[in-house]
């Protein structure tokens, strides 16, 4: 129910990461991973994608209440991101 209210509230093209509003289709850069803040095995996850462009394509609706954001960046390679793991680009689609 509280996700029916949470979707009521930001409409589905609205994703709300942090303190900024995106929209699913915006480009996004992963940024610079801290090995030493996070557990190795999100590191090495994570250290892939480090500095690439990519695309949101999907928003993920956890039951912690903290969502996940598919982003694509070339065909057929994506990844899993929170919203601490990316800034939004001034790139346009």
């Amino acid at each position: 129910m509280e996700t029916n209210k949470k979707e009521k509230d930001c409409p589905d093209h609205f994703i709300h990461s942090g303190e900024m509003n995106s929209k699913v289709g915006e480009k996004v850069k992963i940024i610079k991973i801290n090995k030493e803040s996070m557990e190795l095995e999100d590191y090495f996850y994570l250290k892939k994608f480090e500095n690439r462009i990519g695309t949101i394509i999907e928003q993920n609706h956890c039951h912690s209440g903290i969502d996940t954001y598919r982003v694509e960046f070339d065909q057929n390679k994506f990844g899993y991101f929170y919203d601490k793991d990316f800034v939004l680009t001034a790139e346009t689609n």
